[in-house]
């Protein structure tokens, strides 16, 4: 299991860093690459979860690896937590609410679909 996780966490951070440096240098100031991967993450979660408690196709090990290590290092809720408090320090209030509820929601609705695409493949 440890090892299933570790691969996964590698994986993770590697796809965050090369997601990140695409998007975010295309967004300007305001921190779209992390909007980005918390909602893709979520959706991901959620579909991963779905599909491996609801078959047989993906071992406890792989659910591990994919759940807390490529999912857990790919997304960064403590740089979305750090870009909040940088963008209210700044003044920015509107962009500041419509990255942390954008975040929030984007995130909870990516969840939702995940579990909806896993369900309609069960």
């Amino acid at each position: 299991m440890i090892a299933y996780i570790t691969l996964g966490g590698i994986i993770g951070t590697l796809a965050r860093y090369l997601v990140q440096g695409v998007i975010q240098t295309r967004a300007g100031a305001f921190p779209l690459g992390t909007l980005a991967i918390n909602i893709a993450g979520s959706f991901l979660l959620g579909f991963i979860v779905r599909i491996a408690t609801g078959s047989t196709i993906v071992s406890p090990e792989l659910r591990g690896g994919l759940t807390i290590g490529f999912c857990g290092a790919f997304t960064t809720m403590s740089t979305f937590s750090y870009e909040t408090v940088a963008l209210l320090t700044d003044g920015e209030y509107w962009r500041a609410g419509l990255y942390g509820g954008g975040t929030v929601f984007g995130c909870l609705l990516a969840t939702v679909a995940g579990l909806a695409l896993a369900n309609r493949l069960l």
